[in-house]
């Protein structure tokens, strides 16, 4: 589908969705962002994958990837509020690949810098993170953190400061803490952290046709009004 043609959808669309909810999607969209993504790595807890959904979508993140070595990511739809329809879920989940290996990979083609949650010595805060290139916040599973191939392909190692006993949070409070600390920052500084025209106008789309009610036969309708 060419621009116009998404165009065309889209103004269709509009007119199936109030315009509270069209308000919504725009603000919405001019707050998110790719700059900052978030790795998933071999969660096995259902409430924590779907608290990272949430937080990330809350948080404007984008894009969530998700490593499968071991574990399954399932999220629990009422525990994530809906948030896994607004937001893009990458899987990683071969049996024939190491996965951490191609989530790397990719993270890397897109132009991203690692940085590997741990709570041992040489690790930062979140406040002290360089943020001038896209980053990826990478979170390990709740028994074992992150593991030894990502820790080592890392341009950074990141952890919450602690002062008690206990030497880290859950995951799900982690994923949260971090990201509060780094989106602010990230607001404040100077340099594009926002979505493409194209990349706002493709998600603007997506969210009409989740937003208008059986938006997936009003779009084919309209198609076939339109001979495409």
């Amino acid at each position: 589908m060419d621009v116009t043609q998404k165009t065309a959808l889209m103004e269709y669309l509009e007119t199936f969705v109030t315009p509270e909810r069209r308000a919504k999607i725009d603000a919405v969209l001019a707050q998110r962002t790719r700059h900052i993504t978030v790795v998933a790595e071999d969660f096995h807890n259902a409430h924590n994958a779907s608290a990272i959904l949430r937080t990330c979508e809350g948080f404007g993140i984008q894009d969530i990837h998700v490593v499968e070595n071991f574990n399954t990511f399932k999220a629990r739809r009422g525990a994530a509020s809906g948030s896994e329809k607004w937001v893009a879920i990458s899987r990683y989940g071969s049996d024939q690949e190491d996965n951490t290996r191609q989530c790397l990979s990719k993270l890397r083609s897109l132009g991203y810098l690692i940085a590997a949650t741990s709570p041992h010595e040489g690790a930062v805060a979140p406040a002290a993170i360089p943020l001038d290139q896209k980053l990826a916040v990478w979170f390990g599973s709740e028994r074992y953190g992150v593991s030894q191939t990502a820790l080592q392909a890392a341009d950074f190692k990141l952890k919450i400061p602690m002062v008690g006993f206990i030497e880290s949070l859950n995951v799900s409070v982690s994923v949260a803490l971090c990201l509060y600390v780094l989106t602010q920052r990230l607001y404040q500084m100077e340099i594009d952290w926002h979505l493409s025209d194209r990349e706002q106008r493709d998600l603007r789309l997506e969210w009409l046709r989740q937003s208008a009610r059986h938006g997936d036969r009003l779009e084919q309708h309209f198609l076939a009004q339109q001979g495409w």
